[in-house]
C-alpha cells in the first residue's frame, strides 16, 4: 500500500483538560449495570477531512480542536477522569491524551485502501479496540496528510459511553469547534446508574462479548439498487413490508454465513444472530453511556435459513423488544434486561451455536460531523475488530447504501468472500 506506520512523522502529545472544573457533586460518577457487563476495550472512529481552502494553517487546527475540546469535555468530564475498577470513574479533570501526528502519504491513499494499516496511521498506536490501554478513557489523534488533508481519530472506553454516546459527542465537539459560544442542548446526561443500577457482585456479571480473538476485516458494500432489490424479495415472499436497511443487511449476511457453512460441514450449524439496540427511547435522548440491550433469532434448520423467514423473524423479535420495555417503569427496566442475557446464556455459553453479532450505526450523524471545514469525505472504524463473527453496518455519505465491516476468522473470510450470492448484491470496498 506504500503508507504504512513508519511514515508516521511528527507525533506530539498534549493533555487536554476539563474547561471548568467538574462541580464536586459530580465527581463520582457510578457505572450502570450495563456499563458494567461490558468490555473495557476502546471504540474507535476516524473522520477523514480532504484539503479545505478557507481553512487555517495547520498549528493553528490543532490549538482551535485543544481549545474546542477543553469545552467540550465539561460537558462530557467521566471521559477525563479516571476509571475505578468496575465500580466507578473518579471524575478529577485529568484530562485526555491528544496526540498531533505527520503522515508522508496523501489522505486518498488512505481512502481508497480502507483497512489496510490504517490503524497503525490514523489512530493511536495500540489503542483501537485495546482492553489492555492504560491511558486515558478518551485518545484524541489529529493527522496531517501530505495532500493537506486531515483526519481525526477518537477512540472511547466503553466502560462509559457507547456508540450513541461517541457520535454525540463528536457532533457536540465539533458544533463548538465552529462556534465557541454555542451552548450544548439538551446538555448529555451520565445518568445511567438511576435507570439501571450497578450489581455489587462482580464476580458474576454475564460476558457480553468474549475475549478478543485475532481475526481478519474486509467491507462488503450495498448500493441503494442492490438493497431495493434485496427489499423486493424480502416483500414479496413474507408479510414484512418496508423492512429497514439493517433488518435486510444483518438478515442476508446472517444467511450467506450459515449457508457457507452448510456447504463446509455439510449440516446446518445452530445459530443466533444477535442484533444490538439502543434504549432511547424509551430513555431521553440525552442519556449517555451503555444505553442499549440486543434481541435475538435462533436459527435450528434449514429451512429456516431463507432470507425472507430471517427477516421476518428479526422483525418479530424486534418489535418484542420494544414492547418489552415501552410500557415498563424506570425500576422494571434492569430485569428486563438481565432477563434477556439470562435467557440468552445457554447460547452465548454452548460451543454447540455459532454467534453472530450485529451492530447498526447507519443513521448515526457521522457524515454530519462538521469542525467548520465541511463534511467528513469518509469515516470508519479501526480494522481492528474486538471480536469474530461480529459485523457493523455503516451509513454511506449519500445516506442511500450500507457498508458492513466483517471481523471473522481468516478462512471463514476467505470463504464469505468468495460466496457468489453475496458478491452479488454487494461488492468489496477497493
Amino acid at each position: 500500500m506504500g503508507c504504512v506506520s513508519n511514515l508516521v512523522s511528527s507525533v506530539t502529545k498534549k493533555i487536554i483538560k476539563p474547561y471548568s472544573p467538574t462541580p464536586t457533586s459530580l465527581r463520582c460518577h457510578k457505572l450502570s449495570y450495563l456499563d458494567q457487563i461490558i468490555g473495557s476495550i476502546f471504540m474507535p472512529v476516524a473522520l477523514f477531512y480532504p484539503k479545505y481552502s478557507d481553512r487555517k494553517p495547520s498549528i493553528d487546527i490543532s490549538e482551535h480542536l485543544e481549545k474546542s475540546l477543553s469545552k467540550v469535555l465539561t460537558h462530557y468530564y467521566p471521559f477525563a477522569g479516571k476509571l475505578n475498577n468496575n465500580v466507578s470513574v473518579d471524575c478529577n479533570d485529568s484530562g485526555v491524551e491528544f496526540y498531533t501526528t505527520k503522515i508522508d502519504c496523501p489522505m486518498s491513499q488512505i481512502i481508497n485502501n480502507p483497512y489496510a494499516d490504517k490503524e497503525d496511521v490514523v489512530f493511536p498506536k495500540g489503542v483501537p479496540c485495546s482492553s489492555s490501554y492504560e491511558g486515558s478513557p478518551a485518545v484524541i489523534q489529529l493527522s496531517h496528510f501530505d495532500c493537506g488533508g486531515i483526519a481525526i481519530s477518537t477512540c472511547l472506553t466503553h466502560k462509559i459511553g457507547d456508540a450513541y454516546t461517541m457520535g454525540n459527542f463528536l457532533k457536540d465537539w465539533a458544533t463548538i469547534t465552529r462556534d465557541p459560544s454555542s451552548k450544548i442542548l439538551p446538555s448529555p446526561q451520565f445518568n445511567g446508574a438511576s435507570f439501571f443500577p450497578p450489581s455489587k457482585d462482580l464476580s458474576n456479571l454475564p460476558i457480553v462479548v468474549p475475549e478478543s480473538e485475532e481475526c481478519s476485516s474486509r467491507n462488503f458494500v450495498f448500493s441503494a439498487s442492490k438493497l431495493a432489490a434485496l427489499k423486493a424479495r424480502v416483500i414479496s415472499q413474507s408479510q414484512v413490508q418496508n423492512p429497514t436497511n439493517t433488518e435486510i443487511v444483518s438478515s442476508f449476511i446472517y444467511q450467506r454465513v450459515m449457508a457457507i457453512n452448510k456447504r463446509t460441514l455439510g449440516v446446518t450449524r445452530p445459530s443466533l444472530l444477535v442484533q444490538g439496540a439502543s434504549l432511547r427511547p424509551p430513555l431521553p435522548v440525552n442519556t449517555m453511556g451503555n444505553i442499549g440491550s440486543f434481541f435475538s433469532v435462533l436459527t435450528t434448520e434449514e429451512k429456516e435459513m431463507d432470507l425472507p423467514r430471517v427477516v421476518g423473524k428479526l422483525r418479530k423479535a424486534k418489535e418484542e423488544y420494544r414492547q418489552k420495555y415501552k410500557h415498563a417503569k424506570t425500576n422494571e427496566y434492569l430485569p428486563i434486561t438481565t432477563g434477556l442475557y439470562r435467557d440468552a446464556d445457554e447460547y452465548f455459553t454452548n460451543n454447540c451455536y455459532d454467534i453472530y453479532r450485529f451492530t447498526s450505526v447507519t443513521n448515526f450523524p457521522f457524515y454530519d460531523v462538521d469542525f467548520g471545514w465541511g463534511k467528513p469525505e469518509r469515516y470508519s472504524p479501526s480494522s481492528y475488530g474486538p471480536v469474530r463473527n461480529m459485523f457493523c453496518l455503516l451509513g454511506n455519505k449519500g445516506r442511500d447504501g450500507v457498508e458492513v465491516i466483517s471481523y471473522m476468522k481468516e478462512q471463514d473470510m476467505l470463504a464469505l468472500e468468495r460466496d457468489e450470492e453475496l458478491l452479488e448484491f454487494s461488492s468489496p470496498s477497493t
